[in-house]
């Protein structure tokens, strides 16, 4: 398994589209984690920023790599969309907050997250403290995920937060931060939780919904 994961990151690594294409395929059709597929990626992607940095690829490669990491995202995404949610309760809220307007960071972990069974509710970018408030409650989401990748994103984080406590919300909802953040930023925010990754945050999601369902059933 370890040779197909290593012929992964190289064919990312040597830009080779078709051929990452094809194992990206292949390992989905094997059944393997969608989690894992994205890593390999990622990690041929960051090797091609190193070689970038080395003076060995150029602006041009560096944007390819991109374009690689999105088809596989695409991949992903496309089987995802044919399988079920888990359950109607298990709703994820996800936005980048007020002030900022990444996405890749975001639009990959909702894409594992779909992946895996949840249902998730993109609202986009630059989102109002606000609009999670009321997305969360016109979805009934129980948890509420805040992307940011400036530091301006902290206070529009802390925010929302706030106006989750203003209508009543906090006690039912979790929310996990994501991005340029850290254990400081999460006690500035009064988030519940900050993940460093993708990876790790879909793991977390998946033990609050376990977590919620042991509740419920004791």
């Amino acid at each position: 398994m370890r040779m197909v994961e290593s012929m992964l990151v190289a064919a990312v690594t040597r830009l080779d589209v078709d051929k990452v294409l094809a194992l990206a395929v292949s390992e989905i059709q094997s059944g393997k984690d969608s989690i894992e597929i994205i890593e390999e990626t990622r990690q041929g992607m960051t090797q091609v920023g190193h070689l970038y940095d080395q003076g060995k690829y150029f602006l041009a490669d560096l944007m390819m790599s991109a374009e690689i990491f999105k088809d596989v995202i695409s991949l992903v995404s496309d089987q995802a969309n044919a399988i079920a949610v888990i359950e109607p309760s298990a709703t994820i809220l996800f936005g980048t907050v007020k002030k900022d307007i990444h996405d890749i960071g975001k639009n990959l972990m909702i894409s594992l997250l779909r992946f895996n069974g949840y249902k998730v509710i993109d609202l986009g970018v630059d989102v109002a403290p606000e609009r999670f408030a009321e997305g969360c409650i016109e979805h009934r989401a129980s948890i509420v995920c805040l992307s940011g990748l400036i530091t301006q994103s902290y206070d529009s984080m802390r925010l929302t937060v706030q106006a989750l406590e203003k209508m009543g919300l906090r006690p039912g909802v979790k929310v996990v931060i994501g991005g340029l953040v850290n254990e400081q930023v999460r006690q500035y925010t009064k988030a519940d939780y900050w993940v460093k990754d993708c990876s790790e945050g879909v793991k977390l999601c998946s033990s609050l919904f376990n977590l919620k369902t042991h509740q419920e059933i004791s």
